[in-house]
């Protein structure tokens, strides 16, 4: 057990590289395809997959993620089924993924790890209980599944060129005897050193959002230059949750090129629960959470408040969907609530003209009777005559 700069007491292993996930990677490089690296990504799921769009990947071009998939967004179980599936995206193991395997039991069970909850495992939590529809069984038993598959993600990535790794490397030792320690968590002593730790080869990190170092929300290059001129590191994690220019970035590992994606308006969480005061002003202020909240809503209550929040907008369209197709002539009796196709599992009540007529429906706003007034019967006015004697006689 070491004591790390965070105050945990946290198991530590050595590094643990995939030899041929590096041969893989490199030999695409050395026949002209594109491999990408992309910085902390932490449950922005949405963002993450406009980034992908953005790449436009081709069958032969790859994706390799820093670490830090998982936490503080809202929608870190949508990114772990993401980046298990997809074919063309491969992992490094992040600081909150290893603290997340640390809710996985020795005899194989799943527990929360109380110090994760505490520093964004709260938000991936909820995340699954969310998926899984409010089932905290099958939740769990996704988590162990995924938190497996996470332990077992390599810590580095080492190229002809470039290293590739979550947060960094300590000066102060050799590259091969750092381990979890080192390439996981550390930060200022990692990048205020001076010079290159490896003469040959860029490092790309995460970890450390590039407001710490001077490029808020833009990736940032070491002044440290490698004897063919490229930057000593380049550090990737921009801030997907930051109050400056939030966003993920992508470096073209050929060209060392970046695309940044901004933070997409339903990914924007941290401005939903700020409570810091707007004034007009160019400088951004840093967003302040309700009692210090650091995470996305679906941490609250467990996602039970995102299940409710989600039926509560489900209705709302299928409401919707359903004045938009009783204006076509689709209606629906009083019994039937949901209108969309029978393959999903409704059913669509179309309405016989015929039947309308003989039944007798309630009034609204687009029916109305007409009601035709009948004449009055005639009377007739009583005639006055008068006899030439005087006498005064009526005629009816």
């Amino acid at each position: 057990m070491n004591n790390l700069s965070c105050k945990l007491n946290i198991p530590l292993g050595p590094s643990l590289r995939d030899p041929s996930l590096e041969a893989d990677l490199q030999a695409r490089l050395d026949e002209g395809h594109r491999v990408f690296a992309v910085g902390d990504i932490h449950g922005h799921l949405a963002t993450f997959r406009a980034l992908l769009h953005r790449l436009d990947l081709k069958p032969e071009d790859r994706v390799v993620c820093l670490g830090d998939m998982i936490d503080r967004g809202p929608q870190s179980a949508g990114v772990v089924d993401l980046v298990r599936t997809h074919p063309q995206i491969v992992c490094l193991k992040g600081n909150h993924e290893h603290m997340a395997v640390q809710s996985v039991q020795k005899n194989g069970t799943f527990e929360a790890w109380q110090p994760w909850m505490q520093r964004g495992g709260k938000s991936t939590y909820g995340s699954y209980i969310v998926q899984a529809e409010g089932d905290l069984y099958d939740a769990k038993q996704t988590m162990l599944d995924d938190f497996m598959w996470l332990d077992n993600l390599p810590t580095q990535i080492v190229l002809d060129r470039l290293r590739l790794v979550h947060a960094g490397y300590d000066p102060r030792m050799p590259l091969d005897m750092q381990g979890e320690k080192e390439l996981l968590w550390i930060r200022k002593e990692w990048h205020q050193h001076e010079g290159p730790v490896d003469p040959a080869r860029t490092v790309l990190f995460g970890h450390t959002t590039t407001t710490k170092l001077g490029d808020a929300g833009e990736v940032a290059r070491s002044a440290q230059r490698l004897p063919d001129g490229r930057p000593a590191w380049i550090g990737l994690d921009v801030g997907a949750y930051n109050h400056v220019s939030p966003g993920i970035a992508a470096v073209n590992l050929t060209t060392l090129n970046t695309i940044k994606q901004p933070t997409l308006r339903c990914d924007r969480w941290f401005e939903r629960i700020n409570t810091r005061p707007q004034r007009k002003s160019n400088k951004k202020k840093a967003w302040k959470g309700p009692d210090s909240l650091k995470e996305a809503e679906v941490s609250q209550s467990f996602g039970l408040k995102a299940l409710a929040l989600r039926a509560r907008r489900a209705s709302l369209l299928t409401l919707r969907a359903q004045r938009e197709l009783e204006r076509v002539g689709v209606v629906f009796p009083p019994s039937a609530r949901c209108i969309v196709d029978a393959s999903a599992g409704y059913r669509i009540f179309r309405q016989d003209t015929r039947s309308v007529l003989n039944e007798t429906s309630s009034l609204g706003p687009t029916s109305f009777r007409v009601y035709r007034k009948t004449a009055p019967a005639t009377r007739q006015t009583p005639r006055v005559t008068s006899s030439a004697n005087g006498a005064i006689s009526t005629l009816n």
